[in-house]
């Protein structure tokens, strides 16, 4: 027995399931469709199976493989055109010498193909329908008969003219001689053209009823009914190979594919079917839905009755609710709600809290943001290892010297920092793997090695993998744009196999840094420096030398951010900020003969602080067009005691040690001004707003207003979705109530801009 299996069709009623992926390949618990009808096929006795294909065909063949599956050997035809459900089989059955199948590649059933095979042998027609009666035959080709023999046709008829219940399920079993009625290179239908034409020439037509289970996913409701049918037990047919989970908060009518994950701590309800490779996380709360395979669900999530395609990430506390459809590589962001029907578009991505009410077929595909704190993303939702090569070959693009990669402790964060490299060096760069380190370690390693990039992943929920010029810098405009197009368009070069950069391990980038470290502690102040942090691991770097620095009893705590880039210091009553910290450090420097190097935006007490000790300040640039600032980028990345809170804090305790200073008296010995810096999201060009206000721009970067005499500096981010605020008041008013009264004139100017 030999066969012909239909599997062009485009399944349009099916998307965005099948916008990439051809209708026979839709999966069932784990399963694609078109597996169910070859196993049908093998098991009656199937020997041959011309599959015929058209949308997406290069992927139906990828999916047949060698040719052969089981007994069945299998081959592809291809339609150039067109060629309706006859002219394809006509292509396809070219080779077949005695009578054949008819099947469709994107119906589940589980009929006696070889009672219906012999059946149409002893009845001797050339060609015989195969028909289900059906309840509601509206949406049917429903056949007219008498003792087994076809004597007219009926398309999709109301109930009114209805004469039979007998629906057409697309399969035959069809004589060679048929084709002959099929005109070559043309679009020909059997229901349509052949068997009309055959009633009309008296040829044998019959048909065979088959009680068995047939269901045409043609759209979403058919196809969520066909999986539920398959998990009750209603279709004879083998899914994929199920988990065990012998536990009471997964229901029986529940199937997990092996291979799939699924918190002890997350529930399944209903008829609920997940994937392979699937990940379900703590909370996560599914009833009746259909999770494909490699999907990701985030914890607390709630799916009620919806389908999550193939490679979707679901974030922590969405919801997906009733005949909702989340497309393929689609990420729904955090606490979003999608209601009911709604379908997302393959690749799409919904923001945070947002409540989608209708499709979203158009626009962006989901991408990580690019800000100030680099590349910023869900963990293995946004960014996901082959994210992370992407980014590493655009790194690659933008590098002369090579590039300095670490990672902060855990699996995610090595598993991301692994691929970074790896794109790197498939890009023909040199990658150099820092391994787990923090991100001041990686600083201080890159400058001995040369790097002229440098990346740091940390990874839990989100993902932010922070990406400096040497010395943890910002990189100049035209970097940064390039490293961006070639992030977001693919625009970097693929290395052939005898030009792949190399990854150099840093075995000693950890003691290196506790080398400089010994070289800044040589002083002792009559405190005891305790360490406080989020991040452990630096924190554990940095103790042995705060306590050797260390000689008093009374308390001194130094907060280290998690980053290891920023640092606090408190003693008793007295406190000192960022701002303050780096002032001391710059009066420290200045009285070591050093010039320092800032921020365009930190505040200009610095020049007043550097010029008491006969120094001076350069500063450089967040994003500069031009390279006016290289004097100031070349002393930054030699002084990154700036950029690393440890070794800031050295040197404020250092400069106490000297003068013999309290705390306090360190404070007396900068000028006394408070600061503070602010981010203001608007919804509307930041430029616009800085028009309004009458800023006036700077040379080279952001603007500046002069609220009541007092300096505040402003800058839009990156992205341009708000701005970046620092003020900075020598008088009676703080610098928070200064931020406080300019954020007002924001708003106000926001307002204003958005009523035009």
């Amino acid at each position: 027995m030999k066969a012909v299996i239909l599997a062009g069709g485009e399944g349009t009623r099916l998307r965005p399931l099948t916008c990439d992926l051809p209708k026979p390949l839709v999966p069932i618990c784990g399963k694609p469709v078109l597996y169910y009808i070859l196993e049908l096929l093998e098991r009656h006795g199937c020997t041959e199976a011309a599959v015929a294909v058209r949308y997406r065909g290069e992927r139906i063949e990828a999916a047949l493989g060698d040719g052969s599956y089981g007994r069945l050997r299998t081959f592809v035809s291809y339609e150039d055109k067109p060629l309706g459900t006859a002219g394809c089989v006509k292509k396809a059955a070219a080779g077949f010498d005695d009578d054949f199948i008819v099947i469709s590649g994107d119906a589940m059933c589980d009929f006696d193909l070889s009672a219906m095979y012999r059946h149409h042998k002893d009845a001797g027609v050339q060609a015989t329908i195969v028909v289900k009666s059906v309840d509601d035959p509206r949406e049917y080709g429903v056949i007219i008969g008498e003792n087994g023999m076809v004597t007219g046709f009926s398309e999709k008829p109301s109930y009114i003219n209805c004469r039979s219940d007998l629906a057409n399920t697309g399969i035959y079993v069809i004589s060679p001689e048929v084709l002959e009625l099929v005109a070559p290179d043309k679009s020909v239908d059997f229901a349509k053209d052949v068997f009309p034409e055959m009633l009309g020439r008296e040829l044998p037509l019959g048909y065979y009823a088959e009680n068995g289970y047939w269901c045409d996913i043609g759209d979403i409701g058919a196809y969520k009914r066909c999986t539920s049918d398959l998990i009750a037990g209603k279709i004879r047919a083998e899914p994929a190979e199920r988990m065990d989970v012998p536990d009471s908060r997964v229901s029986r009518s529940s199937f997990l594919v092996k291979g799939a994950y699924f918190s002890p701590k997350a529930l399944a309800a209903g008829c609920t079917s997940v994937g392979s490779g699937a990940y379900i996380s703590d909370g996560a709360k599914l009833n009746n839905a259909i999770v494909m395979d490699g999907a990701f669900i985030g914890a607390d999530v709630t799916l009620n009755d919806c389908i999550v395609c193939f490679g979707a990430r679901v974030g922590e506390g969405a919801a997906v609710y009733e005949n909702a459809v989340v497309g393929e590589g689609a990420v729904i962001g955090e606490n979003a709600v999608i209601g009911g029907g709604v379908r997302i578009w393959n690749n799409k991505r919904i923001e945070r809290n947002a409540s989608v009410t209708s499709d979203v077929k158009y626009g962006a595909a989901a991408f990580p943001e690019l800000s100030e704190e680099g590349i910023c993303g869900a963990t293995n939702m946004v960014i996901t290892p082959g994210f992370a090569v992407r980014a590493g070959a655009a790194a690659a693009k933008i590098s002369e010297t090579g590039i300095a990669v670490s990672y902060a402790e855990g699996c995610a964060s090595e598993s991301i920092g692994k691929a970074l490299l790896s794109g790197i060096t498939c890009a023909g760069g040199t990658a150099y793997d820092c391994g787990s380190v923090p991100l001041p370690v990686l600083a201080y390693s890159a400058g001995l090695l040369g790097a002229d990039v440098l990346m740091h992943v940390m990874s839990k929920a989100q993902t932010k993998i922070p990406i400096y010029s040497a010395g943890l810098l910002p990189f100049r405009r035209g970097k940064d744009r390039i490293f961006q197009g070639a992030l977001r368009r693919g625009e970097y070069m693929s290395a052939g196999w005898d030009s792949f950069g190399e990854i150099r391990p840093v075995a000693d980038a950890e003691q290196l840094y506790k080398s400089a470290l010994a070289e800044l502690s040589r002083f002792t102040v009559p405190y005891e420096v305790r360490v406080v942090s989020r991040n452990a691991q630096f924190r554990d770097i940095c103790m042995p030398f705060a306590k050797a620095v260390s000689g008093g009893r009374e308390k001194l705590t130094l907060n280290i951010g998690e980053r290891g880039d920023e640092s606090e210091l408190t003693c008793g009553d007295t406190f000192f900020d960022r701002t303050a910290m780096t002032l001391i450090a710059c009066a420290d420097a200045a009285e070591s003969g050093e010039d320092v190097a800032l921020p365009f935006a930190f505040p200009r007490a610095a020049e007043e602080t550097v010029q008491r000790y006969g120094g001076r300040v350069l500063r450089y640039y967040a994003s500069p067009m031009d390279n006016s600032d290289d004097e100031a980028r070349d002393l930054a990345r030699k002084t990154l005691y700036m950029r690393d809170g440890f070794m800031l804090a050295l040197r404020v305790l250092r400069f106490m040690a000297r003068h013999a200073y309290t705390p306090a008296e360190a404070l007396e010995a900068v000028p006394r001004s408070s600061a503070e810096d602010r981010f203001i999201r608007l919804n509307c060009p930041p430029q616009r707003v800085l028009d309004r206000l009458r800023a006036v721009p700077e040379e080279n970067e952001g603007a500046v207003i002069y609220p009541g005499g007092e300096r505040v500096f402003l800058r839009p981010d990156k992205r341009g979705t708000g701005l970046f605020m620092f003020a900075e008041s020598f008088g009676e008013e703080t610098a928070s109530s200064l931020c406080d009264s300019v954020e007002k004139l924001i708003r106000d100017a926001q307002r204003s801009i958005n009523a035009r």
